[in-house]
């Protein structure tokens, strides 16, 4: 067998060769090489791009059984590298295309969706995904000016356009996760046994004189036996973590008729955390819809409706979260004693003295550090997010004339986003967290959209291939954010549904942000007989966030390539 990238591969027998040498010669792939990929405003054949474009296809995407659009792309496109800061379900990912090319500045990549900028694209549906593409250098990235520094990922959903008729389907998928290794701590009769051994080394090498019967130490009757033995071994990894069963169903119902399609889409998904109480889940609803009702024009229209909402726990390996109590917690307390959970404050422990043939030594007392009950901590603590995300655009395409379109745009990307926090009250104070109950909640809003308007030309001469583009955009942005917290409630009646039922005087804060933008950008394309080739892009950007006196910069690229094997 011989492949090669952009070659037809060819097979033959080696019992059906004639002498011991073989010439082979590939072919071009000339359906791969006039294959369409989507590049900044329009698409392009892949056989003319100078730039760098990887393409990953979302049935692709969707053999990882992902619930993270970003989760999915791992792997499927070279130079593009996928970390997961979090294991929270539904956790942000960092993507970084190319290495980092800031300093101070954010190195994630621009998200269009559609045509429409996106924020958030971690939450979007992977079962929606038709194809991504991933602008990864100067050359390709350059037609979104100074947002397309860090690289741009280009994604388009599905359609209605699945052949003649009604097509009806049904996706879904089950999986199991559990925690792949746990640390090897100690048990209850192992940590007995090393704090006997550290009274036999203070005694051989601090001069001590201490007693190591334990029975004379651990005299709390509802957690040791007579002879100083622990009556609970728990093992705190287990008891924190669960066996996490998630499910994700998809319904499809697509129909194209004459000049027309449309694709209705809807989602559930619920994806459990390995740690107790965390999970996250979603809804969604996708409408598209398109029509060509002359010969002139053509319409399209865009809606997705998500909405999330999730608990998380804290990942903080410091402090007093579970990931770090799950390992300190002493393996002789169980997790609840009397109907109230435990915690290391409730030992009770007896003095001994510094030498035990001298009554008169003075005696040394043995507390453990302050670590509370992860259980307790991942039951009880309340860290819900809620988000609701509309995004939508819609479009007319008029066909001037052979090869010669006019597009123009309006698209929105709208989030609201809900957090709410509650730390119960409880009459025996948490380790380090607030005995009376304590609460927050913020809720912020934003609003996105852009207009945009642009030619594209498309024509062949005999061996030259012409691909144009022109066009200019509005964008604006809004954001509103307010919180407000408070503490000393009396009891867990109102959650943090009624803030103002703490005895505290809340505290109260607000946010607000705004920016614009008025873009110009063109690019031109042009190859001669599928072999040279060259690309010139150019972008002028004006932006509030600019300086006073310089309110409009220019970033122009061009490329040249040579196709010539």
């Amino acid at each position: 067998m011989f492949s090669y990238i952009g070659y037809i591969t060819q097979e033959f027998k080696v019992s059906e060769l004639k002498s011991n040498v073989l010439n082979v010669v590939l072919q071009s792939d000339t359906k791969a090489l006039d294959e369409v990929v989507v590049v900044g405003y329009g698409t392009m054949r892949k056989s003319d791009l100078t730039g760098s474009i990887s393409t990953a296809k979302g049935k692709d995407m969707l053999k990882a059984q992902s619930f993270n659009a970003l989760d999915g792309l791992k792997g499927k496109v070279a130079g593009v590298n996928i970390f997961s800061n979090t294991g929270q379900p539904g956790g942000e990912s960092r993507v970084i295309i190319r290495g980092i090319s800031t300093i101070n500045a954010s190195a994630s990549p621009l998200y269009v969706v559609d045509g429409v900028v996106m924020s958030n694209f971690e939450l979007l549906n992977p079962n929606d995904i038709e194809s991504i593409e991933v602008l990864k250098d100067a050359s390709s990235a350059a037609i979104y000016g100074a947002r397309g520094a860090n690289g741009v990922i280009m994604v388009t959903t599905k359609r209605g356009n699945a052949g003649k008729g009604v097509h009806v389907s049904y996706d879904g998928s089950l999986s199991i996760g559990k925690m792949a290794r746990k640390i090897d701590v100690m048990d209850a009769n192992e940590w007995m046994s090393t704090f006997k051994q550290g009274l036999e080394n203070a005694n051989e090498f601090q001069g001590k004189n201490f007693t190591t019967d334990l029975s004379q130490i651990f005299t709390d009757e509802r957690l040791f036996n007579a002879d100083g033995s622990p009556k609970y071994n728990t093992n705190w990894q287990d008891e924190a973590s669960r066996t996490a069963i998630s499910h994700n169903h998809q319904i499809s119902i697509q129909r194209t008729g004459e000049g027309s399609s449309i694709g209705a889409f809807i989602n559930y998904t619920d994806q459990q955390g390995i740690l107790l109480n965390s999970y996250f889940k979603r809804i969604n609803a996708k409408l598209a819809y398109d029509d060509k009702p002359t010969d002139w024009l053509s319409t399209s229209a865009n809606l997705l409706v998500n909405h999330t909402w999730g608990n998380r726990t804290s990942d903080n390996p410091y402090g007093q979260g579970a990931l770090r109590t799950m390992i300190e917690q002493l393996p002789f307390l169980p997790v609840k004693l009397d109907g109230e959970y435990t915690q290391t404050n409730i030992i009770n422990t007896s003095s001994i003295l510094n030498n035990q043939t001298d009554p008169n030594s003075g005696k040394q007392g043995f507390s453990p550090e302050g670590v509370g009950n992860p259980v307790e901590l991942l039951e009880r603590m309340q860290a819900m997010q809620y988000r609701t995300q509309i995004f939508g655009n819609a479009a007319l395409t008029f066909h001037l004339m052979k090869g010669l379109d006019l597009k123009t745009q309006f698209g929105i990307d709208y989030h609201n986003n809900r957090d709410a926090n509650y730390t119960p009250f409880t009459p025996r104070p948490m380790i380090n967290q607030s005995s009376e109950g304590a609460a927050s909640a913020n809720n912020s809003n934003s609003l996105y959209w852009q207009e945009e308007t642009y030619l594209t030309y498309v024509k062949d001469i005999n061996k030259h291939h012409i691909n144009a583009m022109a066009g200019m955009s509005w964008q604006e942005y809004n954001y509103t954010k307010f919180e407000a917290s408070d503490s000393k409630y009396i009891d867990d009646f109102y959650g943090y549904y009624n803030l103002g039922s703490g005895t505290n005087r809340p505290s109260v804060g607000n946010d607000y942000d705004k920016w614009a933008m008025n873009s110009y950008f063109l690019r031109l394309a042009y190859s001669y007989d599928n072999k040279y080739m060259a690309t010139v892009t150019g972008r002028y950007d004006g932006s509030s966030k600019f300086g006073q006196n310089n309110k409009y910069a220019f970033f122009p690229v061009s490329r040249l390539g040579l196709d010539d094997f």
